[in-house]
């Protein structure tokens, strides 16, 4: 089971990555802080390719997965960082826990897997933890929370991320089968580069001019930690299966919750603890549910 060390890893990367980019997003836009998340990781790889001669042979799936999975990589980046930007970093995070809850309503309609009872048991764990998140604003109503997702557009940005890599994960599954782990990791990271250059291109950032040396040197850490996620992501998704792995990885959201917590003194973090130890559970028990 050495997948789950490396899904475990990453998950601490992600949500190092994250307090990283929460914190640079005071004061660069959300284009360059994606940009710095992409760019940032290709010297790393391409020195380590070049330096142990570890170009593999191209399968077939390479490329079609590389065009699909990287414009959807850039897409939900995009919304990451917007959503980071927008709302607390404890109250944002959780919501990419709907990534498989968003793989059980399309399964039955693409493949026709239909939900057991664990699934079941799933979702509303996922469901009943985006609930207490939002807890605080029960006097409102008793469905006052629900609505309170929709309305903030941190969480509402992140469910669309969630959307997102309810695809990303199985096109990365089939570029590692159809690479390797590290050269898959540089293809992505080329691809989201590109792709942040054009939009910023057509979408200019207003503090895209001289960041300050304390928020280039984040930004950089963003990029680190962003290496080290992905060849930990990309090598667990070649060693186990991808729902698996998308499970474990997803303890994240609990890294970041406390992170949010200590170091940028964000509120109401007894109620959003329980809400991600919640959504963890139901995550754990739709991604270990699945088919091997």
């Amino acid at each position: 089971m050495s997948w789950m060390y490396f899904a475990l890893l990453a998950a601490l990367s992600e949500s190092l990555k994250d307090l990283l980019s929460k914190q640079g997003l005071r004061s660069v836009s959300p284009q360059l802080a994606a940009l710095a998340a992409g760019a940032t990781p290709i010297p790393i790889l391409l020195g380590i390719v070049l330096f142990t001669d570890a170009v593999p042979l191209l399968g077939p799936g390479y490329g079609w997965a590389l065009l699909i999975g990287g414009t959807l990589n850039i897409l939900a980046m995009f919304q990451f960082m917007r959503a980071l930007q927008s709302s607390d970093l404890s109250l944002s995070i959780p919501f990419v826990s709907f990534t498989p809850l968003f793989l059980l309503i399309t399964s039955p309609f693409l493949v026709g897997d239909m939900p057991t009872t664990q699934d079941i048991v799933g979702i509303i764990c996922i469901v009943g933890g985006a609930y207490v998140l939002h807890i605080q604003s029960v006097h409102q109503g008793l469905l006052a929370p629900l609505f309170a997702i929709f309305r903030e557009p941190g969480p509402r940005r992140m469910l669309s991320v969630a959307f997102i890599y309810s695809f990303t994960s199985n096109f990365d599954k089939i570029g590692v089968q159809n690479s390797s782990p590290l050269f898959w990791s540089l293809s992505i990271s080329g691809v989201m580069t590109i792709g942040f250059v054009f939009l910023l291109r057509f979408l200019p950032a207003q503090n895209i001019a001289a960041p300050h040396p304390t928020t280039l040197g984040i930004l950089l850490l963003v990029g680190l930690f962003q290496t080290i996620g992905l060849l930990v992501h990309n090598t667990a998704l070649g060693l186990g299966p991808v729902p698996s792995v998308i499970a474990i990885k997803r303890s994240s959201i609990l890294f970041a919750v406390m992170w949010g917590w200590i170091f940028l003194k964000e509120k109401y973090v007894g109620a959003r603890l329980v809400g991600a130890v919640l959504m963890v559970i139901g995550v754990v028990v739709l991604g270990f549910g699945q088919p091997k």
